[in-house]
């Protein structure tokens, strides 16, 4: 059986920002790599690299995966 990491399992996924400013300008995740200086109770940050729509453009954000219990 093979294992993923999260950030296997992140690249592909489509990022829809949650913020009004980058509302529309969400895109595929071509990226990922666990930030280990952000502390989050019961969720772990990762730094996703993202590919703006159909276009050439890519963002960087940070988001919050949450972790089993």
């Amino acid at each position: 059986m093979k294992t993923y990491s999260i950030e296997d399992l992140l690249v592909g996924q489509t990022y829809h920002p949650r913020s009004l400013a980058r509302r529309f300008q969400g895109g595929e995740i071509t990226y990922a790599t666990k930030r280990e200086n952000l502390w989050l109770d019961g969720y772990e940050a990762y730094s996703i690299r993202y590919r703006v729509g159909q276009s050439i453009k890519q963002n960087w954000a940070t988001i919050a995966v949450r972790l089993p219990d």
